[in-house]
């Protein structure tokens, strides 16, 4: 494997600079990026060593919300009491998020950027409508994270931005969010299907106020499945309306079959994941 040359900047400014390079590559917890450089995939010229960079990591209050340094490992997602007691969904997805020791290297801006399908963390952050800081050549900029994810691998970073931080905006009264993995083994595998819900209830807790499913493995992105949530919105949450709506993404989904599992048993599982993490939510909305 040819050995790049590495920089270790001290400012977000410096290594905006070093990335507007041809061949340069930013790197953080190097879990993806390394297999990809043994197996050729990828021949950088430069490595810009983000870690090294003081003030990215880490879980803050904000207004309306919280923020979450793009740097923080995925292990320190399981530790932050901010985000067990008010975004539970994406600590128990981050808990089988591949093995103890990715966890400890892998941090949530790494997994977002590398834009797998199977991106565990992107389906949570969907769901909680996320908004993504960048900071780039050009100056900083924010987008809701629906609209990072381009294609397989591919982001809407232009060259020489990095992702800086994640925005989490406070979850409403009467929502619940559930998730729902489907593969060989709960952790250290890829999902064949994964599958995140939110739901907010109206007053009264009869009929859904707002709803956002997430699909993942089942798309060249991970995807919201708009249909699905407006069959959702404004009626109430009967079995009747939550299958047909699992249907429906289901139908939304874009699948491919490969050596892990066929297109057909991918659409068939997001039905049958979607209907059961709609029902989790239901049930952890109605005990708010």
């Amino acid at each position: 494997m040819p050995q790049p040359q590495m920089l270790q900047p001290a400012t977000v400014e410096e290594a905006v600079q070093a990335l507007s390079r041809r061949g340069a590559v930013p790197m953080a917890g190097a879990t993806d990026l390394l297999p990809s450089m043994r197996k050729g995939e990828i021949a950088p010229k430069l490595l810009v060593n983000l870690k090294t960079i003081p003030g990215l990591s880490g879980v803050r209050r904000a207004r309306g919300g919280i923020t979450i340094g793009a740097l923080t490992l995925v292990a320190d997602l399981l530790r932050d009491p901010v985000i067990a007691g008010t975004y539970p969904l994406l600590s128990e997805v981050a808990e089988h998020f591949a093995s103890v020791q990715i966890r400890n290297l892998a941090t949530i801006g790494g997994n977002l950027c590398n834009a797998a399908p199977s991106a565990d963390l992107a389906l949570p952050l969907l769901v909680f409508d996320a908004r993504l800081q960048v900071h780039g050549p050009a100056g900083v900029r924010e987008f809701d994270i629906a609209d990072f994810f381009i294609n397989v691998n591919k982001t809407a970073l232009r060259r020489g931005e990095i992702l800086t931080s994640i925005m989490l905006p406070r979850p409403r009264p009467r929502s619940g969010a559930a998730h729902a993995k489907l593969g060989v083994r709960q952790a250290m595998d890829l999902a064949f299907v994964g599958v995140a819900v939110a739901l907010q209830l109206a007053p009264g807790k009869k009929k859904c106020a707002s709803a956002r499913i997430a699909l993942g493995s089942v798309a060249p992105i991970p995807m919201r499945a708009r249909t699905a949530e407006l069959i959702l919105e404004g009626n109430p949450l009967t079995n009747d309306l939550i299958s047909q709506a699992a249907a429906a993404a289901a139908q939304e989904s874009r699948p491919v079959s490969d050596l892990r599992a066929s297109a057909e048993y991918r659409r068939d599982m997001t039905e049958v994941l979607t209907r059961r993490a709609l029902r989790e939510a239901l049930r952890r909305a109605r005990k708010e």
